[in-house]
């Protein structure tokens, strides 16, 4: 993926950005999400990961990062990752304006 990214202006030298990665898997998932193989699109609609219980949009341990997609809060459907990416961007730009000021 870097390498493909690489090739777009500004973008060159994204991999000297990334300070963490994580690789999940079908197992990491059924760990950290009581998920009994994993799940293709997302977490399931199972009690244990609805609504409150799905991991927030900001991470705990980045003050920079932030999530959003099927997993996420608000939840799964195109309805809800659309609603969670208009409100990602807009605690985004919160963040951005904080910073610059």
């Amino acid at each position: 993926v870097l390498r493909r990214l690489a090739v777009l202006d500004g973008l060159e030298d994204l991999e000297r950005f990334i300070i963490h990665e994580v690789v999940d898997t079908p197992g990491s998932y059924a760990d950290y999400y009581n998920l009994g193989a994993g799940v293709p699109f997302g977490l399931s609609h199972g009690f244990g990961q609805l609504s409150l219980t799905r991991p927030s949009a900001e991470s705990k341990t980045h003050d920079n990062v932030l999530f959003v997609g099927a997993s996420s809060r608000p939840g799964n459907g195109v309805p809800l990752v659309l609603i969670g990416a208009k409100a990602v961007a807009e605690k985004a730009l919160k963040k951005l304006k904080t910073k610059i000021t």
